[in-house]
């Protein structure tokens, strides 16, 4: 076998915000995947509002934007804030 030297080492390609990315995008797919499911399934008195301010029918894309947006912001929103407190901090790795 010949050796790849080209090849990044596995801990570069797997590395903290990558690895955090990936599993926003997967939380998000499940959001999304839910709320199709909910929307398909329709149960009564199901009327998403986004943010309280925007009424989505209670379709299966309807409730897939409604899980998508809502997790999507409020996960970022946290990501977001980790981000900046992480940026004081003296003791992290680069």
């Amino acid at each position: 076998m010949t050796e790849n030297t080209n090849r990044a080492p596995l801990t570069e390609r797997v590395s903290g915000p990558r690895v955090v990315v990936a599993v926003y995008l997967a939380v998000l797919g499940v959001a999304g995947t839910m709320g199709a499911l909910l929307g398909y399934v329709n149960p009564e008195g199901m009327d998403p509002e986004l943010f309280f301010l925007i009424d989505l029918p209670a379709t299966p894309l309807g409730m897939a934007t409604f899980g998508v947006v809502t997790v999507g912001v409020g996960l970022g929103v946290l990501l977001l804030a980790v981000r900046y407190v992480s940026r004081f901090d003296e003791d992290r790795i680069e």
